[in-house]
């Protein structure tokens, strides 16, 4: 285990600060992203766990605000002494080659993605302020990627229907707005877009904002012109 970059002895923790845990058991990946956490000190607060024993201890006991796996480390993590009204959002790192297995990719249980061979430390920094902001992390590439996968394919699971307002909803999802953001576009409450949000992943059969984006292009819901968006 890595202890933090960033020492808080003697100091009132700083809110803006993201804390993160990093569960990589791919060596040379966690020796990169060590890397890329050294650039961003101050602005978060990283411990890197490779062994899945260690890793109820980091969650209980530094409460990360992100942890960040990979596809293969993603169905690991024990979460049962994380406490359930702040669990923390799950960032995953893919190879290039995993951007086509469109299928598999509604099945990880993350809240963003990056692809591995785009990682700087800009990127990384960039996701994890999107994540901690309620926003929503994919990369245009692999959105646009899952889009012309499904393309030629019947549309699946077309039984959702969404009213105007859960469309228009869906729409700025696609786009990675946060709860407040969808509010401001719909000239509606925080609350309001809340609403809207958990409706639409109720009928999407969706656990998060990224498998309601995934369900939504695999249900011919969302076109490539959905996904023109400047976001990583």
């Amino acid at each position: 285990m890595t202890a933090p970059y960033r020492s808080s002895l003697g100091q009132t923790p700083d809110q803006s600060i993201i804390r993160v845990a990093f569960f990589i058991d791919d060596e040379l990946l966690r020796l990169g992203l060590q890397g890329l956490a050294r650039n961003l000190a101050g602005e978060i607060e990283a411990v890197f766990v490779a062994r899945e024993a260690n890793l109820n201890g980091t969650l209980a006991g530094r409460a990360p605000q992100v942890v960040v796996v990979t596809a293969a480390s993603s169905a690991k993590p024990p979460m049962g002494d994380v406490p359930a009204e702040h669990p923390p959002r799950r960032l995953m790192i893919l190879d290039r080659g995993q951007v086509t297995d469109v299928s598999d990719l509604a099945n990880y249980t993350a809240d963003g993605y990056l692809i591995r061979q785009n990682l700087t430390a800009d990127a990384l920094g960039r996701a994890l302020r999107q994540l901690t902001a309620g926003e929503m992390v994919i990369p245009v590439e692999l959105g646009r990627e899952m889009v012309r996968r499904v393309s030629g394919a019947a549309p699946r699971n077309r039984s959702a229907t969404l009213t105007i307002r859960e469309s228009e909803t869906l729409s700025l999802l696609v786009r990675g707005m946060s709860n407040k953001q969808i509010g401001r576009r719909l000239s509606i409450s925080e609350h309001g877009a809340k609403r809207l949000v958990s409706s639409v992943l109720l009928k999407l059969n969706a656990t998060n904002r990224t498998s309601a984006v995934v369900n939504a292009i695999r249900s011919g819901l969302v076109d490539e012109a959905d996904m023109d968006i400047d976001i990583h």
